[in-house]
């Protein structure tokens, strides 16, 4: 008996969780579905490469910047 009634509610909280699942879905579709997901995705795309830019750029200076401070050793070059 008490293994009936655990696979009922199993069933019962399988249930809840698709139906949930469904109803996120359905909500996201009327609200632009897809394209907002896609939306985000090349916002995100963007500004990752963005940020990977910037901080290029900062290593780069700071590397010009140390470059300029240490003076060389090196017989061959001016």
């Amino acid at each position: 008996m008490s293994e009936g009634v655990t696979l009922l509610l199993l069933f019962g909280v399988l249930l809840i969780v698709v139906v949930g699942f469904v109803r996120i879905c359905v909500g996201l579709r009327r609200g632009g579905g897809s394209l907002t997901t896609i939306m985000l995705g090349a916002t995100d795309g963007f500004l990752t490469h963005e940020k990977s830019k910037a901080a290029e750029t900062i290593v780069d200076e700071n590397a010009a910047k140390r470059r300029e401070e240490v003076p060389s050793t090196d017989p061959h070059t001016k």
